[in-house]
């Protein structure tokens, strides 16, 4: 159902899991937007894919900051005005796997649930315009409400 004119958002995609997507899209044919909170990483990231020979686009993007998603929802609807594919892959932990502090709770509340959600708000007129739209929410185990050993 994709083709070049698809196009797609990777938030938190200059390494790991977000990269892997945003490189697998590409490779697919789809027209990629990379989404990084620092900017030289992001674009190094973007130019290593484009240098494959892929579609890819950055803008920075920090999924905590409300301005942030404003601007760039306002950038996204300028330079595409149509969003089909949405993953949602940015987050932080300040815990490893067994460690249970709540210390930066906030911080991870407000980057892993209302960044997607508010990103997600922002962007549904440019949904409503795609004819199979899609949004795909990265979580891990640290996002389990109860992990088991």
């Amino acid at each position: 159902w994709w083709s070049k004119e698809t196009i797609a958002i990777v938030t938190g995609a200059n390494k790991g899991i977000g990269f892997g997507l945003v490189k697998r899209l590409g490779e697919l044919g789809l027209t990629v937007v990379l989404t990084a909170r620092d900017n030289g990483r992001g674009l190094e990231a973007v130019e290593s894919l484009k240098g494959q020979g892929l579609n890819v686009h950055f803008f920075r993007l920090d999924v905590s900051d409300s301005n942030s998603i404003q601007m760039f929802a306002s950038w996204f609807q300028l330079n595409f005005g149509v969003v089909d594919i949405l993953i949602n892959n940015a987050a932080v932990s300040f815990n490893d796997l067994h460690e249970n502090s709540v210390e930066k709770a906030e911080t991870v509340i407000k980057t892993n649930f209302y960044g997607p959600k508010l990103l997600t708000e922002a962007l549904l007129p440019l949904f409503r315009r795609s004819t199979a739209a899609r949004i795909l929410n990265i979580s891990s185990r640290l996002g389990l409400l109860s992990v088991s050993n």
